[in-house]
């Protein structure tokens, strides 16, 4: 009966011990706010979601929004590529990328369930396009 006891408590302490260490790996992960860019800009064609570069990306001409996670690896990859290759996108297309964690009013507005989803929409903020992953060749398949 003590072994079983034993057993159980051990348990419950690796299990605190590494939701703990869990939490704070996690936490390490996202930039300290003193690396982040505070710029809107990250590429010509690549910026960060605003309303003031929404209504630039309108003025430009197709928009799309890139609801992006930090934790997410395909939307880093995604995120490498277009800072390193968004030269190659059309130059009247603007990505914007959205924070999938704490744009909630825009996540659901455009129904959108899994980070690393695409949306493009027209002017008056109506979408024409949505579709889940992919990169630059994807992106100039998909945009209407």
């Amino acid at each position: 009966m003590k072994g079983i006891l034993l057993i159980i408590v051990g348990v419950i302490i690796v299990v605190l011990f590494g939701g703990i260490f869990l939490l704070r790996s996690n936490d390490s992960k996202e930039p300290s706010t003193s690396q982040k860019s505070t710029s809107s800009e990250i590429s010509p064609n690549y910026l960060k979601y605003s309303e003031e570069n929404l209504a630039k990306a309108n003025e430009r001409g197709r928009t799309i929004l890139y609801f992006w996670a930090f934790w997410c690896p395909t939307c880093k990859a995604l995120d490498a590529e277009l800072r390193s290759r968004g030269n190659e996108l059309p130059s009247d297309v603007t990505i914007l990328q959205v924070n999938y964690d704490t744009e909630r009013e825009l996540k659901q507005k455009y129904e959108i369930v899994i980070q690393h989803t695409l949306v493009q929409i027209d002017q008056d903020g109506n979408e024409v396009a949505k579709w889940i992953g992919g990169g630059i060749e994807t992106i100039k398949q998909q945009v209407k």
